[in-house]
């Protein structure tokens, strides 16, 4: 093994040795071999803990422990959200809204109504890609039309309803397309 035990053979040992710049004999250190040194650091006066036996998950005031898992959430839409029973959800669901439904329409958007079952009206809606590329758009959109449903709400319970929007919308007329769906919902909601 190099340079763990010094060479016993006397050849080797004079090829360890090397000569210095003064004439002195001195010998030459492997290079893998670590030196450290055997003093120890003094002890510290202040240890890391300020009292011995310290317990770090615990509090250290009147505030209590810290929180374990996620926090909830500052949202301010959930807590208007509505259940899952007011979206029309499945392919058949949407089929028969389609099938059977009254249809309004407005330059952007299209609202398709159908007389709800016996539950609460159930609101769909289409936002195809073609009609706007990028997603963040859509879901924009669909957020607005969302709080458009949200504040007509009690008019509308009888009606299962689909908003489609039929042409493209640009970013820029995301506030125009969200007044059409005002306006569809009002005339939808006033009795005829």
């Amino acid at each position: 093994m190099r340079g763990l035990s010094s060479p016993t053979d006397p050849a080797k040992r004079a090829g360890a040795r090397r000569r210095s710049t003064c004439g002195e004999r001195t010998r030459q250190r492997p290079h893998d071999e670590t030196h450290f040194s055997a003093f120890e650091d003094p002890p510290r006066a202040h240890a890391r803990l300020s009292r011995p036996h310290e317990d770090g998950g615990w509090s250290q005031g009147p505030v209590g422990p810290p929180r374990q898992g996620s926090r909830a959430s500052f949202g301010l839409i959930a807590a208007r959200r509505l259940p899952a029973s007011y979206r029309l959800r499945g392919a058949a669901a949407f089929e028969t809204v389609f099938r059977t439904g009254a249809r309004h329409d407005a330059h952007f958007l299209q609202l398709i109504a159908a007389p709800a079952a016996p539950s609460a009206g159930r609101v769909g809606y289409v936002i195809g890609r073609k009609m706007m590329r990028r997603a963040v758009d859509r879901n924009r959109l669909r957020r607005k039309l969302r709080e458009s449903v949200r504040g007509a709400r009690p008019a509308i319970d009888a009606f299962d309803i689909i908003l489609r929007v039929r042409r493209a919308v640009a970013r820029s007329d995301i506030p125009a397309a969200n007044a059409e769906s005002h306006r569809l919902l009002e005339r939808l909601a006033k009795p005829q």
